[in-house]
């Protein structure tokens, strides 16, 4: 009997030093994380679709919340149904530009902060042009992006669609 208890006492004091060693640092898991966002946030404001979608996880979840009220879109789950929705629905933006302020990595999230400027073709011709505010907030877990959320002030792209629409109507 004693020699199960010197057994359990000597696992439960070794298990701390198991439990810290097996699992990484903050530093490891945010170079890890950094490794993978960076080439998809890069491809993603390429809007290349083929070199993305390797680095998204199959129950990725994409949302911009703050696209909702004026495109009408809602968050997508999984990663069929985002490729498909970026496929379809980016096809009409003509061109996409990040200009960063910062960026920062903690654990499996980075952020990107900066500004968003863009070119959207709209159905009936119009081509509006805007530089907003954005901020964009990857969750990488196992190597792959689980969750990718934009989050963007959209009056300046209203403004350049009213402006945009005033000027077509004069001609």
């Amino acid at each position: 009997m004693k020699h199960w208890i010197l057994c359990l006492t000597l696992w439960a004091l070794t298990l701390p030093a198991f439990a810290q060693t097996a699992r990484p640092s903050l530093a490891e898991r945010s170079k890890q994380t950094e490794a993978v966002a960076k080439p998809y946030f890069e491809a993603y404001i390429a809007r290349d679709w083929d070199r993305l979608e390797p680095m998204l996880d199959e129950r990725s979840r994409f949302d911009d919340a703050t696209a909702a009220a004026l495109f009408g879109t809602q968050a997508k789950q999984g990663k069929a149904e985002q490729m498909k929705f970026f496929r379809e629905a980016f096809a009409a933006i003509r061109a996409m530009r990040f200009h960063p302020t910062s960026q920062f990595v903690s654990g499996e999230h980075m952020v990107f902060v900066g500004e968003l400027e863009w070119s959207l073709s709209l159905p009936d011709g119009l081509v509006v042009d805007t530089r907003m505010p954005f901020v964009v907030r990857l969750q990488v877990r196992d190597g792959k992006v689980l969750e990718h959320l934009d989050t963007a002030d959209y009056k300046p792209f209203v403004v350049a669609l009213q402006k945009a629409r005033a000027a077509a109507s004069k001609s």
